[in-house]
């Protein structure tokens, strides 16, 4: 699906296809070939309130990326700024951000390559993470191989208005190296040794040489935590972090991990209940059990007799894994008491935009927290 990344999807718990033809081709080999804009929850204006709305065009750049530089211009720290949710980094997004203490003013002065602000206006009500209804996206897929395009297109648009399995798509695990879920899982099992050994030391051949190099030569040279932090580049600051604190506590792994942001660390068993999710869903297609209802993310209040429940516990018993795993005592702060998520999605607007004899573009408009990858996965 992507040209540079070549991804396993069963590794992240997607093992079926429904829609039965592919056009073939790659997506993000521009910014320019993934589209996103977000269709933000309209905030009340009031000229003289304390918070300043913009409107954030990026291309290249990841939201924190983005609002990191911005706060650094404007000589604050990046935790005044808020959004309703992060967007893809190589690809050009659109979004709403709201920042404390910043005039309009001040902010249309800034000029950083690849971000534009705009539509500013004040307000007294903060925007917070998923204060959004979703996503609309314009794609571009390079080099398709198939004949008849146009009419696949079109059944792909008839297939859509059916609805498909709702997956937590690849960004979630990561995707030059997908692991989150196997660092979760070890967090969860409290194995916090194996879990940084996963986090600092697994390379892969998809990410840069000097991260590569500086995971393997901590993978040959565990504990060696001064020579580590020196060849760890400045930009894996989590990994630095980390090994920082290890230096001078060297088998403190659990207040290593604690040296995160919670809402980092978080992202690790976020990412496990994300695998146990897709595996379920998996298991629903394979034995043509899908129908829309909300499925089970697991967590320590999860009760397995809801719908889905014994599919659910089929899959955790597999995996060696307990509902009580998600409440971590030498951990709490990242104990997860489980939430629910949708089995299907319904794309919406879906439109053929251009086909030409090497790419073809189409648009469409997803909910919050549904992926348009898992919508291309199924066409690609």
């Amino acid at each position: 699906m992507y040209r540079n990344y070549p991804l396993d999807f069963e590794k992240i718990g997607i093992t079926n296809k429904r829609f039965q033809h592919s056009t073939k081709g790659f997506i993000k080999d521009s910014s320019k070939d993934f589209i996103v804009t977000e269709e933000s929850i309209q905030k009340p204006i009031n000229e003289k309130g304390n918070l300043t709305y913009f409107t954030l065009k990026k291309e290249n750049w990841t939201t924190m990326q983005a609002l990191s530089k911005i706060a650094s211009y404007c000589h604050v720290s990046w935790k005044r700024f808020n959004f309703a949710g992060t967007k893809d980094k190589n690809a050009i997004t659109k979004q709403l951000i709201c920042v404390k203490g910043i005039s309009p003013e001040i902010l249309k002065k800034l000029k950083i390559k690849d971000l534009e602000l705009s539509n500013f206006f004040r307000s007294d009500e903060i925007i917070r993470i998923g204060d959004l209804k979703g996503n609309n996206f314009t794609i571009t897929v390079n080099d398709y191989d198939c004949k008849n395009i146009k009419k696949i297109l079109e059944e792909f648009g008839e297939y859509l208005k059916k609805g498909i399995p709702n997956y937590f798509g690849e960004q979630r695990f990561g995707i030059q190296r997908p692991d989150n879920h196997l660092i979760g899982k070890l967090i969860l099992q409290e194995d916090y040794e194996q879990a940084l050994k996963e986090l600092l030391a697994n390379s892969s051949e998809l990410e840069g040489q000097d991260s590569k190099t500086a995971r393997d030569f901590l993978k040959e040279n565990w504990k060696d935590w001064k020579q580590a932090y020196d060849k760890f580049p400045k930009y894996l600051n989590v990994e630095r972090m980390i090994i920082q604190h290890l230096i001078s506590h060297n088998n403190d792994y659990v207040n290593a991990l604690r040296k995160l942001p919670k809402n980092i660390a978080k992202i690790f068993v976020y990412a496990y209940q994300s695998y146990l999710f897709n595996l379920s869903l998996s298991y629903l297609v394979e034995k043509n059990m899908l129908t829309p209802f909300e499925l089970t993310l697991p967590g320590y209040d999860t009760d397995l007799k809801e719908l889905g429940g014994a599919v659910l516990e089929k899959i955790m018993k597999m995996e060696k894994v307990n509902l009580s795993d998600f409440k971590v005592s030498s951990y709490p702060e990242i104990s997860c008491r489980g939430t629910r998520r949708a089995t299907m999605i319904y794309p919406e607007n879906y439109k053929i935009e251009k086909i030409t004899k090497k790419s073809y573009t189409i648009s469409f408009s997803l909910p919050k927290g549904s992926y348009a990858t898992v919508v291309m996965r199924e066409l690609i």
